[in-house]
């Protein structure tokens, strides 16, 4: 074959330029820049820090541009000026000048105080099976919900029982109701506990003895609306193993003294606990204890607590929580969630009807460490301090174990 003697020209091969960070110190190479955004190309310079970008300048008028700047600089300043002067505020345990820290005494009767031998309502649980729990799955008028956490914890390893917290006063599910539905791939595990109440407090309320007893010695905590995957509930089951005398939880919260100085507030959400780097509190809506803690608070929370609780349908895990750190002098136990089932969790959450979504749901649970606290274990506030609480804090750091 002849070939053409027209010259074949091959477009030269473009230079290779090592990669180059984008916040790399020093001015970066204006050819590159240049060629590819022209005179569209602006730089930034980041004060203080010695870095330098040159990046293309975003279309439209000067004015609009300098107005989303505006709006930008103010969101960047409300994010890191006001929400860790938030999360700080209330930290002095001193009051304010003038202000009257003495007893208080609630309408539930809070003068009443829990028996000074708590631990001798712990229930006995010594002889129970400890390499299983049992899942104790609190609903209330869920359906779909309850449905779905069913079958999804009869699929998990250790899992002994699941034990359906009853509080809706009509009849509980079949096994024969829509299709079995509401027991899961593995009926013979599912039992519904009725109770004659609908109070919250009947997630702590031990089973009948006998039979129907609970068979583990330990107990996962869960609401109908939380599906902990089962390698994370595989791995608190492990850090209750090593720490069976305090709660295990994957929610941790906790408590600062108030702005006025003589009650406690609720720090519940993530930017503020990691910006102070404790927690005394995990939740029971996703949390491992003894079985014989259900006792101990069934029997060892003074009434005028309870019906403190029930008149304000909040703050029963506070309690609880609040109980055990009582007799033990201990803080609670915190578990990681994995990063994908919190946010995920996060976008199912909205729209779900449920307690704490109510207008100051948080303001009064900070009420409730402060009532709660005089009741159980702790002291009326005095000499311009809050009162007394028998939680404990302990620094921010998961379980590694």
């Amino acid at each position: 074959a002849v070939l053409s003697e027209r010259t074949i020209r091959r477009p030269a091969p473009s230079p290779v330029r090592p990669w180059r960070a984008p916040w790399s110190k020093g001015p970066p190479p204006r050819d590159e820049m240049d060629a590819k955004y022209g005179d569209k190309a602006v730089r930034a310079v980041v004060p203080g820090l010695g870095l330098s970008l040159r990046l293309p300048r975003r279309r439209g008028s000067g004015a609009g541009t300098a107005i989303r700047r505006t709006i930008c600089a103010l969101l960047a300043f409300a994010l890191l000026v006001f929400l860790p002067l938030r999360s700080i505020s209330g930290r002095s345990s001193s009051a304010l000048p003038g202000a009257d820290c003495g007893p208080v005494v609630t309408e539930s009767g809070g003068d009443e105080r829990a028996p000074a031998n708590l631990r001798s309502f712990v229930g006995e649980d010594g002889h129970l099976d400890d390499r299983r729990f049992t899942v104790l799955l609190n609903t209330f008028k869920r359906r779909d919900l309850l449905k779905k956490a069913v079958a999804h914890y009869a699929t998990c390893e250790n899992v002994a029982e699941i034990r359906v917290v009853w509080s809706e006063q009509v009849p509980h599910p079949t096994r024969g109701e829509e299709g079995g539905a509401y027991f899961g791939p593995k009926p013979s595990m599912v039992t519904y506990d009725s109770h004659p109440t609908t109070s919250i407090q009947n997630r702590f309320d031990p089973p009948a003895n006998g039979a129907n007893a609970i068979s583990t010695r330990a107990v996962f905590n869960v609401d109908d609306d939380v599906r902990m995957p089962c390698a994370a509930l595989a791995r608190g089951f492990r850090a209750w193993r090593a720490n069976e005398d305090v709660l295990v939880g994957y929610y941790p919260r906790t408590h600062a003294p108030n702005d006025s100085g003589c009650g406690w507030r609720y720090v519940w959400d993530d930017f503020s606990l990691w910006r102070r780097g404790d927690f005394s509190i995990v939740l029971t809506k996703a949390a491992f204890m003894r079985t014989g803690y259900m006792s101990l608070y069934s029997e060892g929370l003074p009434q005028s607590a309870r019906r403190y609780i029930d008149e304000y349908k909040n703050c029963e895990d506070i309690a609880m929580q609040i109980l055990t750190a009582k007799i033990t002098g201990k803080p609670p136990v915190y578990v990681p969630v994995p990063t994908m089932h919190y946010l995920w969790a996060k976008l199912e959450g909205f729209g779900v009807a449920g307690i704490s979504k109510g207008s100051g749901h948080h303001v009064h649970r900070g009420e409730c460490i402060t009532d709660l606290s005089r009741m159980i274990g702790g002291t009326s506030g005095d000499s311009g301090r809050p009162p007394s609480t028998p939680l404990v804090r302990a620094p921010l750091r998961a379980w590694r174990g």
